[in-house]
């Protein structure tokens, strides 16, 4: 009987480690992991309210009002995709509203867009080379013509000769598709 009031408490330890590993264990890591699951929660409904925020102070600016209100106009210079064909019909335009053969280009799509400045949404860019014979008196409008076109563009060489040959390496740009 002796041995047996020794064994009792080492059956039972052994019970209650049973129950302690097979079933409060289980249940204890389950426990946690709902907590980090409801804490994970918490912090994204934090970010979505502060993003509400934002978008209420955002859509209250009178600038971003106006911009959204001249959406169609910002489409037209600085298109979500290259639209090459508008840009060729724009300039094929010029050409003739000047009286000067179009004889074609080709463009370049730069792989990288740029970013000219931090706070700004990068710009995909379109190089192309125009070739043209240009009087004396058609140098200033067709350059004007350039730099009010419909699309944004930059004019980054111009090369003139006294024969009348000339040759522009422009750069247009627009808006990459988001990754």
């Amino acid at each position: 009987m002796r041995i047996f009031l020794k064994i009792i408490p080492v059956i039972l330890i052994s019970i209650i480690f049973y129950i302690l590993i097979y079933n409060l264990y289980p249940k204890y890591n389950e426990t946690i992991g709902l907590v980090k699951r409801l804490n994970e929660l918490k912090n994204k409904e934090q970010e979505i309210k502060s993003l509400e925020k934002l978008v209420k102070t955002l859509s209250s600016n009178a600038n971003i009002q106006q911009l959204l209100s001249q959406k169609e106009t910002l489409n037209i210079w600085l298109p979500r995709k290259p639209k090459i064909e508008e840009l060729i019909y724009s300039l094929s335009g010029l050409y003739q509203s000047l009286g000067l053969d179009f004889t074609g280009t080709n463009f370049s799509l730069e792989q990288q867009p740029k970013s000219f400045n931090p706070n700004i949404l990068p710009v995909g860019i379109i190089n192309f080379q125009l070739s043209v014979n240009l009087s004396s008196e058609k140098i200033v409008p067709f350059i004007d013509g350039l730099e009010k076109n419909t699309r944004l563009m930059k004019i980054k060489k111009v090369f003139l000769n006294s024969e009348g040959k000339s040759m522009f390496d422009v750069e247009s740009y627009y808006l990459p598709e988001e990754k």
